[in-house]
């Protein structure tokens, strides 16, 4: 089996050392590709994955993404009979150079997505979110002027989540705290953008949360310090969040330290919450900015780099725009930011509630939303339902974006969100049987396995991979992944698309934390169809499987 198993490495690197390990103690033998010895073999690690790190490993041509699953895989005692299952191993050789760097060249979307621009814009609902960012930041975020190209999307996910999210998240958490969980939840996402501005919002006492964080994990915190090891442990628990790698130590680790917070004046459990909004709404915010690879504003990347060492990264700078987008009169005018909320409140409202509206929309109540704060509760349902149900400010159909959530969720590891989004998927598809068949298989279709089903079309295929880029960390959009993407969709459907995979890690995070349980429902559902809710089988089939997965 030695030729069969392949893979990607660098010298000095833990994470292919742990790997090693685990085919060692597995009684594997593999080939081994050293990506530090040529450019060929770094691009062919890439162009093969669709991943910018290592280690990657190949049984035949199954790709294992990573350390983590390789150890999980043989914990479970799949790893042997995975590769004895495998075909015949990749052929490194039937690549020429100028196909892999092209196919591994890193494309940003921000590329392909014409700006719009909303500081100058004459829909009165949208004026308190100006209002706001002079406020708060004194520029609008150069994120919005591709969000904006949905504007039911760009309005929602701040009236409707990030208001409620951050607000309750600072309220809880106290400022720095929020800062430092939103920062450790994006550098676990790798989202240079939005570490560049939780060390930069706040100023001189953001650009040093990263040290603060460090120094509280090593037990060197300063008295004066408003990170301590209370402090940590929740950026700790943000940080699993985005990696879906919650466990119960994280949580009760957390609750053993609540008395020794140093900012927060609530309990425990409050405090677990606050880390969950921040979690969810970085969840959000991550996810689209990696995938359109917004530049950065010039001003506060100079100062983040200075000061606190974090780098643009892949994202690139916006030097052509200094931070002065809102040095202009902001209307006063339209309705507050009060007013959205108690406009997004009263739909529910007048549908009879969260279940009743959920039941409507969704056809059932979800575990994750019956689990959201109460307040925000009616919010957070509307705004799923707007972004992932078919509406006429959409061209994407409901059904194609559940999927979309679930290979996301499979690729994150989150058994829970695969399930209820196979789930709901065959309620946008009014219980079509043959929905059944692309729950089934959606996930090889991101992958690109059996391409010559007719189960899904080119274009659905395109949208199905760039969701399961959406679930990697770091998030990278390298061509021959992304390309077919901008093919087949027109730029502002691109956005919509982005905005399905941002709702996807919004609501993965939250339940990382949070950990609904599977709906009677869908449990059922699944049982009745043989659809599997283990993700790591999902994303590794065994031949035994193909009844129940992706084989």
């Amino acid at each position: 089996m030695d030729d069969k198993l392949q893979l990607f490495t660098r010298p000095n690197c833990q994470y292919c050392a742990r790997s090693k390990e685990t085919l060692a103690r597995a009684g594997l033998g593999y080939g081994e590709h050293d990506v530090s010895a040529s450019k060929r073999t770094a691009d062919l690690s890439i162009y093969l994955s669709g991943v910018m790190t290592v280690p990657q490993a190949f049984a035949g041509s199954l790709h294992i993404n990573g350390s983590r699953d390789l150890i999980a895989l043989d914990a479970a005692d799949r790893l042997v009979p995975l590769v004895a299952a495998a075909d015949e191993p990749i052929d490194v050789d039937a690549f020429s150079d100028e196909e892999l760097s092209q196919g591994s060249q890193d494309i940003v979307l921000k590329d392909q997505i014409p700006e719009s621009d909303g500081t100058h814009s004459s829909d009165p609902e949208q004026w308190a979110i100006l209002r706001f960012y002079k406020s708060f930041f004194g520029f609008w975020p150069n994120c919005f002027y591709y969000q904006h190209h949905w504007p039911e999307s760009y309005k929602l996910f701040v009236y409707a989540h990030n208001v409620g999210a951050i607000g309750m998240g600072q309220k809880i958490l106290g400022e720095p705290v929020m800062m430092a969980t939103g920062f450790s939840t994006s550098e676990a996402s790798g989202c240079n953008y939005c570490q560049v501005h939780m060390t930069s919002a706040g100023g001189e006492q953001s650009l040093g949360i990263p040290k603060l964080i460090e120094a509280a994990r090593e037990g060197d915190a300063p008295d004066d310090s408003p990170i301590g090891p209370f402090e940590a442990a929740l950026a700790d628990l943000t940080a699993a969040a985005t990696t879906n790698t919650v466990t119960e130590r994280h949580i009760e680790r957390v609750r053993q330290l609540a008395d020794n917070a140093r900012v927060s004046r609530e309990g425990a459990e409050a405090n677990l919450m606050g880390a969950a909004m921040i979690a969810s709404a970085f969840g959000f915010l991550n996810t689209f900015n990696d995938l359109t690879g917004v530049d950065i504003e010039a001003a506060w990347a100079k100062q983040s780099e200075e000061k606190a060492g974090i780098h643009p990264g892949r994202h690139g700078v916006s030097r052509n725009r200094a931070s002065n987008n809102l040095d202009h009169d902001v209307p006063e005018g339209g309705p507050s930011a009060e007013d959205m909320v108690a406009k997004y409140d009263a739909i529910v409202r007048s549908a009879g509630g969260v279940e009743a509206y959920a039941k409507r929309e969704l056809g059932l109540l979800p575990a994750w939303i019956e689990l959201w704060p109460e307040h925000l509760r009616a919010r957070h349902a509307l705004f799923y339902a707007e972004m992932m149900q078919n509406r006429a400010h959409s061209p994407v159909p409901s059904e194609l974006k559940h999927l979309m959530a679930r290979v996301s969720a499979i690729a994150r590891g989150n058994d829970y969100l695969a399930a209820v989004e196979g789930w709901l998927a065959h309620r946008a598809a009014s219980e079509d049987p043959g929905s059944i068949d692309r729950i089934r298989h959606c996930f090889g279709a991101a992958k690109g396995w059996h391409p010559d089903t007719t189960s899904f079309t080119e274009k659905e295929r395109a949208a199905l991979a760039m969701a399961w880029l959406s679930g990697q960390s770091p998030l990278t959009t390298p061509r021959r992944f992304i390309q077919p993407a901008i093919d087949h969709w027109t730029a502002v459907e691109l956005v919509h698309l982005c905005t399905v995979c941002s709702v996807a890690g919004l609501v993965q995070r939250f339940s990382a934390i949070a950990r609904p349980k599977i709906e009677p429902k869908v449990r059922a559902f699944l049982q009745e169809n043989a659809l599997t809710s283990d993700t790591l089988a999902l994303r590794y089939p065994l031949p035994g499987d193909r009844r129940n997965g992706d084989a």
